[in-house]
């Protein structure tokens, strides 16, 4: 367990200096409202797609490929549990800032926090399989997300939920991967270098929401203590209870695992913004889940260790 701790605290530390820096250029004004607007843009349409894309740029394997479509399975359902939890306890006029409350539950940090763990216990194969929860997560988010915060405005259709950045890289990187024929090696470059930015440039973006909220309202407003307790405890034994009952091979069990009891995503407050509703309590939940993690995760890890792996 010592050593989950450390990875963890390893990687909520250098997320806490990125923030910092967001901090101090967002109260120099370097870092603008309509700054923040545009680079979250930037992640949703181009940083994020090319994690998906640079994520699939590999050789084809059979048992590979079924252990993935299995992965899809699972995750699919490992959203559904938290989307379940958000419409039965945060009803519309009965909680407030409840749309942003169903996205901090239901979307996680599964890139930044949950990829090095992946890579620690599971090594690139977790990292590949963990890809289905970050690809799903897209999907999700430009159906489920834009329903929840764009309102009775908004109509799902079967165009928004294939014709989205999410889902558009996620098509092409499995066509990618079935395929002899690769990226040339600069285009697979250029994936990287793009997918690079995605962590830093999202760190600065909550570092400069926190700015503007009051962070030691954190701990002092008890509905972000319910809400952690639901993404960081319920959730997850949730998940973990039902891959146990239905007997889920070790691998795809741990990266969905993993991916779902991380903290909440920086997505959750972006999103809000761009949808104009109460992007700073998102944050201030983000940051809160962040710091928590620290006692919830290697728990959780350790569940893994002691049952799959």
């Amino acid at each position: 367990m010592l050593n989950y701790i450390f990875t963890i605290t390893n990687q909520i530390f250098i997320m806490f200096l990125l923030m910092a820096l967001g901090y101090i250029l967002s109260k120099k004004d370097v870092l603008t409202e309509e700054g923040t607007k545009q680079i979250s843009t930037l992640l949703m349409m181009v940083a994020t797609p090319a994690v998906i894309i640079y994520s699939y740029q590999r050789d084809f394997d059979l048992e590979r490929a079924k252990m993935l479509g299995v992965s899809f399975a699972f995750g699919i359902g490992a959203y559904i549990i938290p989307i379940f939890f958000g419409a039965l306890i945060f009803k519309k006029n009965r909680s407030l800032y409840y749309q942003d409350k169903r996205m901090c539950i239901v979307f996680s940090n599964n890139g930044f926090m949950a990829i090095p763990l992946l890579q620690a216990l599971l090594g690139s194969t977790g990292v590949f399989l963990g890809s289905a929860h970050i690809v799903l997560g897209n999907v999700f988010l430009w159906t489920y997300g834009v329903r929840t915060l764009g309102g009775d405005k908004y109509k799902m259709n079967l165009k928004t939920a294939l014709v989205n950045p999410g889902a558009l890289a996620m098509m092409f990187g499995l066509l990618l991967f079935i395929s002899p024929v690769k990226l040339p090696a600069n285009v697979y470059q250029v994936c990287g270098y793009l997918g690079a930015i995605n962590t830093p440039l999202a760190m600065l973006v909550l570092g400069a929401f926190l700015q503007k909220a009051n962070i030691l309202e954190c701990f002092k407003d008890k509905s972000l203590f319910i809400l952690s307790a639901l993404k960081l405890i319920i959730v997850p034994a949730v998940l973990v209870t039902l891959l146990l009952l239905i007997r889920a091979e070790q691998m795809i069990a741990a990266t969905m695992l993993i991916a779902s009891a991380a903290p909440t995503g920086i997505i959750a407050p972006m999103f809000a913004q761009r949808f104009n509703t109460e992007h700073l309590y998102s944050t201030k939940v983000v940051a809160l889940t962040t710091l928590l993690c620290i006692g919830t995760m290697p728990v959780f890890l350790t569940l893994i260790e002691y049952f799959w792996i």
